[in-house]
């Protein structure tokens, strides 16, 4: 009796141990899925944490320690270039002389309104001067801003940041497109802009870098009005060729 009654008292505490157990067990597996969200979400921060100490390193506005010398370089543009004569200047006299040399082998009439005007990346990066300079950009280093026109990479504007505000050198780079409305306006679309290593998203080209733009080409279009109607433009390595006709009504 005594065996039997030690034998019913061991298979009775194993009972209670087992269900012990059970009791831990499930307690630990209801906790378990708040363990893993808080792990996740720990996770998620510490990856938002490195893009965007990453990203402000690759900018080369800021000195990270460990990300810039990871993520920044300082950037530099396809080639130098050296500024000519600001496009407008250049509009400008080609249209009057063309319009002269035509009214007179027309004797007094416009026969051939067609026009051709090349522009060079060196009559581009002076009037990009002329525009900064004016718009007193402080933290722009105008000195060194230019345009590199190359069909493979398209249109290159180059805008340098002061030592100042950058002394890591950094700067901005934009490349793009440049077509022509139907009403004969020149437009620049902007393919990609970065800002030292780091590339902006679009949203902020269209708030910030389009207006810039858009500010520049009003100048442009504004010596075409009552001269010509541009049709076209063509890229070639180192300048552009506009083509279109003259509206000028001559009597």
């Amino acid at each position: 009796m005594v065996r039997i009654d030690k034998q019913a008292e061991i298979e009775k505490r194993l009972g209670e141990v087992k269900d012990e157990v059970s009791t831990e067990m499930r307690r630990r597996s209801r906790r378990r899925p708040w363990l893993t969200c808080s792990l996740l979400a720990l996770c998620a921060l510490v990856a938002a944490c490195v893009w965007i100490a990453w990203t402000v390193a690759a900018t080369g506005l800021l000195h990270v320690p460990v990300f810039t010398s990871l993520a920044y370089e300082p950037p530099a543009p396809i080639r130098e270039v050296t500024p000519g004569v600001p496009v407008a200047t250049v509009l400008r006299e080609t249209f009057t002389s063309t319009l002269t040399r035509r009214l007179y082998q027309g004797g007094g009439n416009l026969i051939d309104r067609s026009i051709e005007v090349h522009v060079s990346e060196a009559s581009l990066t002076a009037s990009l001067r002329t525009f900064l300079e004016e718009a007193n950009f402080e933290w722009i280093d105008v000195s060194q801003a230019q345009i590199v026109v190359e069909p493979e990479a398209g249109m290159e504007v180059f805008i340098p940041f002061s030592s100042d505000f950058s002394p890591l050198h950094s700067a901005i780079t934009l490349q793009g497109d440049l077509s022509v409305t139907q009403e004969g306006h020149l437009v620049v679309t902007p393919a990609q802009v970065v800002v030292g290593r780091a590339r902006i998203p679009q949203v902020l080209i269209g708030l910030f870098i389009n207006p810039f733009l858009e500010a520049e080409l009003a100048r442009l279009n504004t010596v075409m009005v009552g001269y010509a109607k541009i049709f076209t433009i063509e890229m070639f390595s180192r300048e552009l060729l506009v083509t279109g006709e003259f509206s000028v009504e001559v009597r």
